[in-house]
């Protein structure tokens, strides 16, 4: 009887299949006109189309069109890394039609990577998911058209935004709520922030802080929310810090526009109390400050007032 168990026990064993760990599989070349690799066989050294399990790379020399239509795909590899170093017209690309498709990606890697839009300005990149913004940073192309990033954006890597074709519809639009990323953005472009999208900024000591910066830049909209984390933030009157550098005359702020927490003065600045210290953004100049507190400028007022009063009176 225990040598049947022991033959039962084994027999089940050999059924179980072996278990293998996700895959690494690499781009090999170049999707040309028409073609795509992202939910075919296509170009992939595993010589099959995308599958769950597997992680799936973009390097140098290589680039991953969209399919050319108007429909919506998700990628079906575990995570999409993009990592070219190369120039336009490799990396990941845009190729779809018409504005209601939707591209999603359920983890996009961008370390260094290039992601374009290549048709027309009526042809709409929506992009869903997530994206995370590594070491090695993101390269972010409205070249021929809008992009809408509707993906969750993490990491703390440099977003370099390029500049696009003359078109004013060339522009990249952040949408999502939930972005955690806390880096750097460059922009060379056209940048929006639509209502209740947010962008978060660590603050630290005086001029410590990741920031918005393109003097060159063609058009920033900021209709979302800024979030400040103050917790490492210095507390000194004086300390200040330059959240966004971008050109001001290119620069704007819509009706929508908050920073989490602080209270709008109506006159463009927004202020906070926290209980270490007060501090104050400036949408005019782009920079947050630490500022007395409103009883001390009162004061310091009335004692300008009286210090001139006191001149007049001893020079009569």
């Amino acid at each position: 009887m225990r040598r049947y168990k022991a033959m039962i026990a084994g027999m089940a064993v050999l059924a179980v299949p072996a278990l293998s760990s996700a895959d690494t599989v690499n781009l090999t070349g170049i999707d040309g006109f028409g073609t795509s690799s992202f939910n075919s066989a296509g170009l992939w050294d595993s010589a099959a189309a995308p599958v769950a399990g597997n992680d799936y790379v973009v390097g140098d020399g290589t680039r991953l069109r969209t399919p050319a239509d108007g429909g919506s795909y998700t990628f079906a590899g575990d995570s999409l890394t993009i990592n070219n170093t190369t120039a336009y017209g490799d990396g990941f690309m845009f190729k779809g039609t018409g504005s209601a498709g939707t591209i999603t990606v359920g983890n996009l890697i961008m370390d260094g990577g290039l992601l374009s839009h290549a048709n027309g300005t009526g042809d709409i990149f929506n992009l869903a998911g997530s994206m995370t913004v590594a070491s090695g940073g993101a390269r972010l192309y409205a070249k021929q058209g809008p992009v809408n990033i509707y993906s969750d954006i993490s990491g703390s890597g440099i977003i370099t935004i390029d500049a696009p074709d003359s078109d004013s519809l060339c522009k990249l639009w952040l949408y999502s709520s939930a972005n955690t990323f806390t880096g750097d953005i460059v922009n060379n472009g056209r940048l929006g922030l639509v209502d209740d999208a947010n962008l978060n900024f660590v603050i630290g000591a005086s001029g410590v802080n990741n920031s918005v910066s393109g003097a060159a830049q063609f058009h920033t909209t900021y209709d979302g929310d800024f979030v400040f984390d103050l917790s490492g933030a210095g507390t000194t009157i004086g300390d200040s810090w330059d959240v966004i550098t971008t050109a001001a005359a290119s620069t704007y702020y819509g009706a929508t526009f908050t920073v989490a927490g602080f209270a709008d003065q109506g006159d463009g600045t927004w202020y906070l109390d926290n209980g270490s210290a007060e501090y104050s953004f400036d949408t005019g100049t782009g920079t947050l400050s630490v500022i007395p507190e409103p009883a001390t400028l009162g004061l310091i007022g009335v004692a300008g007032v009286g210090m001139l009063a006191a001149r007049r009176r001893f020079m009569k």
